[in-house]
């Protein structure tokens, strides 16, 4: 099931819509009878889909278009325009706008959803990262928040990806604050498997178009979110981004257990120093059963020498997937609460975590 915003000044149009898209299909519909109305709506809850008609008072289909294109929350979304002009022209226009697909009125029911599902799918698969990227290591203190947050903010920014970033930390994760924002609200409301209106509600956006789903402030007592809860919580976040990023905690708790079963890839993270190296080596032992799903990151923390890298891949016995350098600005990247993906494409941190993301998606299955 998607979110689709419809926006048509045509209220027989937006009933049928919402017939179609809703009982046939089994969207969620969000219907606007105006650009500027709807662009509210979009900048407010960006949805997975947005169908504008072209000729409308005050804002005309094709600003509305060009307005999603410019803000980066909304960037990504696909949109189809529909208009009652068919001329060759108009379809150039509508491309120039931004627009992704383009279909004359009136429109044709089955050509409609077929559109939809297109796109839809398109959508999915444009993410060089698809599904559920995990990152995890089982000694604190190595970068993973780090990662995680630059990870996901680049795919959200420079891969227009919709992305979410989920903190799973119950100890008091600090996404939330390498973002800038305050963790209001988070997962601590999640006693019962979530439905997705449920879900949605408790997701933060960032200023990038990145979601994130926080971890509370105080840490919780207990083992954090259940199996049935993660279950439910990964597979609804699946219905709506085309890749969710996970910040694992630091223990094997019945949370990270059912991350490791439904992601897709899973990166271990460690640093240079021997007790970093020793934890990897038995991590990559306990959790063989997902031997073909976990990618090795080292991370440089600390400035100064470094073991060299395949030195610690032979202690390894597992070859790295990437190595992201020591960037002396990245404390001031915490301190101002703006991740080196967002503001500082240039930076070490940032470069390396683009080429991680390369490296990630064209691993081979079955690295080890």
């Amino acid at each position: 099931m998607a979110r689709i915003l419809v926006i048509d000044d045509e209220a027989e149009l937006l009933d049928m819509m919402r017939l179609v898209l809703e009982r046939r299909a089994g969207h969620q519909v969000i219907l606007s009878a105006d650009g500027a109305d709807g662009l509210a709506k979009a900048r407010a809850d960006p949805p997975d889909l947005a169908i504008i008609d072209v000729m409308m008072p005050g804002m005309t289909g094709y600003e509305v278009c060009r307005r999603l294109r410019a803000d980066p929350a909304t960037a990504y979304i696909p949109i189809l325009i529909l208009t009652a002009r068919a001329q060759p022209m108009d379809r150039e226009a509508a491309m120039e706008a931004g627009a992704d697909a383009y279909l004359a009125k009136p429109v044709v029911m089955p050509e409609l959803l077929k559109t939809v599902d297109e796109l839809l799918t398109k959508r999915a698969k444009k993410s060089p990262l698809p599904g559920i990227i995990a990152l995890l290591s089982l000694r604190g203190g190595v970068g993973v928040t780090t990662l995680a947050v630059n990870l996901a903010v680049a795919l959200a920014v420079a891969d227009r990806t919709p992305t979410c970033l989920a903190d799973l930390c119950p100890s008091s994760g600090h996404v939330a604050l390498q973002l800038g924002m305050r963790p209001e609200p988070n997962w601590s409301a999640l006693t019962q498997p979530p439905t997705l209106e449920t879900l949605n509600a408790l997701l933060l956006q960032h200023k990038s178009g990145l979601h994130i789903l926080a971890a509370p402030f105080f840490p919780v007592i207990g083992q954090g979110l259940s199996r049935e809860v993660m279950q439910t919580v990964l597979s609804l976040l699946a219905q709506r981004f085309a890749t969710i990023v996970l910040d694992l905690p630091s223990v094997l708790n019945e949370t990270t257990i059912t991350a490791l079963e439904m992601a897709s890839l899973v990166g271990l993270v460690l640093t240079a120093e021997p007790p970093s190296i020793q934890t990897t080596v038995g991590t990559l032992r306990v959790l063989g059963r997902w031997a073909d799903k976990l990618r090795v990151i080292l991370n440089q923390v600390v400035p100064g020498p470094q073991p060299p890298a395949d030195a610690i891949a032979r202690a390894l016995k597992t070859p790295l997937i990437g190595v992201v350098p020591f960037d002396a600005a990245q404390a001031q990247a915490l301190a101002r609460g703006t991740p080196l993906a967002l503001s500082s494409p240039d930076a070490l941190l940032t470069q390396a975590v683009r080429a991680l993301i390369q490296s990630l998606a064209a691993a081979p299955q079955g690295v080890r």
